[in-house]
């Protein structure tokens, strides 16, 4: 099922051609472990290359170390690089005077431009589903966005592209129970350390 769905989307927004090299943003959770998942079985089919980044926030001790090592295990098992960085979020709020959500934000995407530089890479793939689409435009509408804010959150903008955007959770979920992939649930809820 989600399978089909990502694929649609892919083709019908022009979201992946042949031969790319695809950054795919990784903390662990079920969305970004489907992605790269659902990406890799893909890879043959489209002649991609991947490359995974996992950002340790640094927020909430030995839980984040086990999510980066969780990470790095998983794309070693399927033979995927990685690239891993750590940046210390709370502090970083405090001394740019930023909220943990918008220093975590702005430190995965410095994260994410760096690698696609460095590896000459052509997309940076973000694990957002269709109940983060609703979500954002319901907090959209509630803060008094106009027309454009109700859009919500767009399939591709530069070289960010968002394959499960049609998904729903539960297909996610399914998606994982089926292959057979565990994942790991942040404590803090995603507030701050989802790649979504």
């Amino acid at each position: 099922m989600l399978e089909k769905i990502a694929l649609d989307t892919i083709y019908k927004h022009n979201l992946i051609c042949k031969n790319e090299h695809i950054i795919v943003g990784v903390s662990g959770g079920a969305d970004s472990i489907c992605l790269l998942h659902f990406l890799y079985s893909i890879k043959k089919d489209f002649n991609l290359k991947i490359t995974a980044v996992h950002i340790n926030h640094c927020m909430r001790g030995k839980e984040s170390d086990e999510d980066n090592k969780f990470v790095v295990d998983f794309c070693k098992n399927i033979n995927i690089p990685i690239k891993v960085f750590s940046f210390d979020i709370y502090n970083k709020s405090k001394d740019e005077n930023i909220s943990i959500e918008e220093a975590g934000r702005k430190y995965r995407y410095f994260a994410f431009n760096k690698v696609l530089k460095e590896e000459n890479a052509t997309k940076i793939a973000i694990a957002h589903n269709k109940d983060d689409n609703a979500e954002t435009m319901l907090m959209r509408f509630f803060r008094g966005t106009g027309i454009k804010g109700l859009s919500g959150i767009s399939y591709k903008r530069d070289k960010i592209i968002r394959p499960l955007l049609d998904c729903l959770r539960k297909d996610i979920e399914n998606y994982c129970y089926k292959n057979n992939l565990s994942y790991r649930n942040d404590s803090t809820n995603n507030m701050a350390v989802s790649y979504t």
